[in-house]
């Protein structure tokens, strides 16, 4: 399943939680292009690509034919000097830009935000409301 929207949300969510500088929480699409681009393709499945940015590499991710960032250039697409490359990228490029610790963290936390705002938590065993 996926919905741009609870995505989104979760993505906020796990953000705000994860409270590390280098990812400007604030900021998000500053430094969190790969790990976001990767958790998406891990969860969800579709393409990484990547397009070359003066500070650097920049990742995104394509589902079902359409391209698909969360980190940020979205609203940079209505520019007229933001360009996407669509250069596609293997997933493993992404693990260049972070420790394999904070992506396991990344995920879970995300994973429990997905599971929130889908309503899914009451399903884990030993919830109560």
């Amino acid at each position: 399943m996926f919905n741009r929207k609870v995505v989104q949300k979760a993505l906020k969510q796990t953000w705000a939680l994860d409270g590390n500088p280098e990812y400007g929480l604030n900021r998000p699409e500053d430094g969190q292009s790969s790990v976001t681009s990767r958790l998406i393709y891990d969860v969800f499945g579709g393409e990484i690509l990547k397009t070359r940015k003066k500070e650097g590499w920049y990742f995104y991710n394509r589902i079902n034919g359409e391209r698909v960032d969360f980190t940020g250039s979205e609203t940079n697409k209505l520019s007229r000097d933001y360009r996407f490359g669509d250069i596609p990228s293997a997933p493993d490029e992404t693990y260049n830009y972070f420790a394999q610790e904070d992506y396991s963290t990344f995920y879970m936390r995300f994973v429990r935000a997905f599971e929130e705002a889908v309503g899914l938590e009451k399903y884990r065993p030993g919830y109560t409301a």
